[in-house]
């Protein structure tokens, strides 16, 4: 979809909506136009930000991802495909990626509005990615999980039950990244006690990256290394 240069401009000043839509899953979807950059919102999150999507553009930075092999990518939760877009944009990185999305309205403004901008191959699937984990058999050198249902993580998320077929998925030496709200104390104090008491029982060499806002979570990873 085309946006005039004028919207562009003006999108420095004050957001400009672009489209509404409902979703049974996350209630009103909204696509924004912010500082020139396209932006998916709910009442209460941000599902994606282009490359301003900072919780993965900072983390990337830290981790130099440009040192990871990343020929095949799978995102569980697809928001506007900021992920790829960032790899894309700012790492210069080409591959082939699957994002996974149970919420149709979501891959459809995906499709309309993120998919023009890309050259990489990128497959829109839609389906629950609980179910798509544990039916896929191939390997991914980055899994990127950012599966919300407006600014909740579901619980069946937060199972061994999930990341044990999740690590499966990883190839050699592949890399996880899983995005976690901590925008405050509750939330905060929410996602290390996931990390403490799963998460780091499922992939024994981990990290927790503190964010402005985020955690992410790195399984198959250490800094150490």
């Amino acid at each position: 979809m085309n946006i005039t240069i004028w919207k562009k401009i003006l999108s420095y000043f004050f957001d400009i909506s672009i489209e509404k839509k409902k979703s049974k899953f996350s209630g009103e979807l909204e696509i924004l136009l912010s500082r020139g950059r396209l932006a998916l919102c709910t009442k209460n999150a941000m599902y994606s930000f282009d490359d301003l999507y900072l919780n993965f553009r900072t983390a990337f930075s830290i981790l130099n991802i440009n040192k990871f092999k990343t020929d095949k990518v799978l995102l569980l939760g697809a928001g506007l495909l900021s992920v790829p877009y960032l790899l894309e944009k700012n790492h210069q990185k080409k591959f082939k990626c699957k994002a996974v999305d149970i919420d149709p309205m979501v891959l459809e403004a995906a499709a309309q509005y993120a998919l023009p901008k890309l050259k990489s191959e990128i497959e829109l699937i839609c389906a629950d990615a609980e179910t798509f984990v544990l039916n896929d058999k191939e390997k991914y050198d980055l899994i990127v999980v950012d599966v919300f249902i407006d600014n909740e993580v579901p619980c069946k998320f937060e199972k061994e039950d999930f990341l044990k077929p999740l690590k499966n998925l990883l190839s050699e030496n592949g890399l996880l990244m899983y995005n976690r709200m901590a925008n405050n104390d509750v939330a905060f104090e929410n996602t290390e006690s996931f990390y403490n008491q799963t998460f780091k029982q499922v992939f024994l060499k981990s990290e927790m990256l503190r964010l402005k806002g985020n955690c992410m979570l790195l399984g198959n990873y250490s800094s150490k290394n």
